[in-house]
């Protein structure tokens, strides 16, 4: 009979070892897959930013070279949407009528603003 209780415990402990392992290596992974969600929202919110701010870029040279250099709608919007950022950001200016649209991109996000001039 001692033997077959010594076998017994061995059991247990066994089942209790991989339990555990289990818990641990679940544990680990919600806690990288956790990490790995932050980051990237760190970094949308960097692209999002720098989007905003290239799309703005993009309604100040649309709007200074209407009134001030007197361009028109299809000259600006060419020569906005060329403009360099240094930040791997684009924007794509189109000017048509009475409105302006810029759209700043960067990365996977995309951000857009109009004016509408009357």
């Amino acid at each position: 009979m001692r033997k077959n209780n010594n076998s017994e415990k061995g059991q247990a402990m066994l089942l209790t070892v991989m339990l555990l392992t289990g818990v641990i290596l679940s544990t680990t992974s919600l806690a990288a897959l956790i990490t790995l969600y932050q980051m990237r929202q760190a970094t949308d919110a960097a692209s999002s930013s720098q989007a905003i701010f290239a799309a703005d870029a993009g309604i100040e040279c649309a709007l200074y070279k209407k009134f001030k250099e007197e361009k028109i709608d299809v000259i600006l919007s060419q020569e906005c949407s060329q403009i360099d950022f240094g930040n791997k950001a684009k924007v794509e200016v189109v000017a048509e009528g009475g409105s302006i649209k810029s759209v700043g991109k960067s990365r996977r996000s995309a951000r857009a603003f109009e004016v509408i001039l009357r």
